[in-house]
């Protein structure tokens, strides 16, 4: 008897995972984007920076060097955002440092501006899901 009581709730946890990637899909396809629209600006503008010799350790260095650092981190927080938001118990926090990666990817002007908007827009999404999560999860 206590096997099918655990199979029972093995099924029943699956099903509700299911049931939360199901939710976060939008969130996670927009943060995903934006996150790779980031690095891929970020690499391109480290392919140019040492192909034109700006990196090569003139007095500009420390300004361009810092630019493309910030770019290069915004959009790895991004992604990694986006991977905690596939997580039941982590997507809040998810949501909150994607949204966060996001504003200050507005003033860095990383990914093209394109980036970080996606960004913010799927860190809010992310965050009405959550609190979706939450409502289904009192009832």
């Amino acid at each position: 008897m206590p096997k099918k009581r655990v199979i029972s709730l093995r099924v029943s946890s699956i099903a509700k995972h299911q049931k939360i990637l199901e939710l976060t899909r939008n969130s996670f396809y927009l943060g995903l984007a934006g996150g790779v629209i980031t690095l891929i600006v970020s690499l391109y503008l480290l392919l140019q920076l040492t192909g034109a010799g700006a990196l090569s350790g003139n007095w500009l260095t420390s300004i361009y060097g810092l630019g493309l650092f910030m770019n290069i981190l915004i959009g790895v927080l991004m992604l990694l955002a986006v991977l905690l938001l596939r997580k039941e118990h982590h997507s809040f926090g998810g949501s909150v440092m994607l949204l966060c990666a996001g504003i200050v990817g507005l003033n860095f002007a990383a990914g093209l501006l394109i980036g970080p908007l996606l960004g913010i827009i799927a860190g809010i999404l992310g965050l009405s899901e959550h609190e979706k999560m939450i409502r289904k999860h009192l009832e």
